[in-house]
């Protein structure tokens, strides 16, 4: 069930040739995450709740992540368009991992995967559709048009390098296969026509049967190779939530009680991430800002 309350690495390229298939067929750093708090005191923006220190009471709504900042610091969320079958995509892999470990706590990863048993078929068609994917592997950076993995990297560090008008907080529980998902929206100034997309993901996921085709010669895939960032699923719509940030408050709580995770094909909960981004679906398309964390 959904409740709203407005209460209110340096990254080294790898030396690929970035040749790409083509489809025939069908967090730990201790500082608050919403950025710098307004009163100088910082949560902890980690993976057990972000347990801020701001008068952690049953009355202060925001007691869990601090107070709304005076700026916030810009994410960017990169999606991997992949699928075992495509022997390029180990490579758009290996990019992603090599911007993750440049950016741990400012870069969110989803491999979204096409044609083989990860897929979520409705989604993939509708964002590839909505990107422009050419080919495999593919990325779009920020919900930008699909490009090659040799661009990825620098289109990061451009949208980093960009102002951020909202910033997002999360704290999540997990009690068995069921979630409780709780996102913080901050902004300084109302915001009108945003979406919010709420996606699960899951680490460290085995190949299936089939295996991971591979053409590199810079990636080893190996029996014991696995996919990393899988999409798994969604707790908002796949293509996002209307959202209401007008709170004379400045932020807005979008709450999930009870998340069943069981139908999501999720082989080990320690592996999940929760990621959320505020973002628009029209031109101009944009992920606006996004936040990661493991569940608990």
């Amino acid at each position: 069930m959904k409740k709203i309350i407005t209460l209110s690495t340096i990254f080294a390229m790898l030396a690929f040739g970035f040749s790409s298939c083509k489809r025939i067929n069908s967090n730990t750093s201790g500082t608050n995450p919403f950025g710098t708090n307004q009163n100088g005191n910082n949560g902890n923006n980690g993976n057990n709740g972000n347990n801020g220190n701001n008068g952690n009471n049953g009355n202060d709504p925001l007691a869990d992540v601090g107070k709304v900042p005076v700026d916030f610091t810009k994410k960017a969320l990169l999606e991997e368009f992949t699928g075992e079958w495509c022997g390029w995509c180990p490579e758009g892999a290996e990019v992603m991992k090599q911007l993750l470990t440049q950016y741990p706590t400012k870069v969110a990863g989803v491999a979204v995967h096409d044609g083989d048993p990860m897929e979520l078929a409705s989604f993939n068609s509708w964002l590839q559709t909505l990107t422009g994917v050419t080919g495999f592997p593919n990325g779009s950076v920020d919900r930008a048009d699909a490009t090659g993995r040799g661009s990825w990297s620098s289109q990061v560090q451009t949208n980093l390098n960009k102002t951020a008008d909202c910033g997002l907080a999360m704290v999540t529980k997990l009690n068995g296969t069921n979630a409780d998902i709780k996102v913080f929206i901050g902004y300084n100034a109302p915001l009108s026509g945003r979406k919010v997309t709420i996606a699960v993901t899951e680490d460290k996921v085995p190949q299936s049967p089939g295996g991971q085709s591979n053409y590199s010669q810079q990636v080893n895939v190996d029996a014991n190779w696995t996919h990393s960032h899988v999409l798994r699923g969604f707790v908002t719509n796949e293509k996002g939530d209307d959202v209401t940030l007008t709170s004379p408050d400045n932020y807005t709580i979008v709450e999930f009680k009870n998340v069943d995770l069981s139908s999501m094909n999720i082989l080990d909960m320690n592996n999940v991430e929760i990621v959320a981004f505020v973002h628009t679906n029209t031109t101009p398309r944009d992920v606006f800002n996004v936040q990661k964390v493991e569940l608990n």
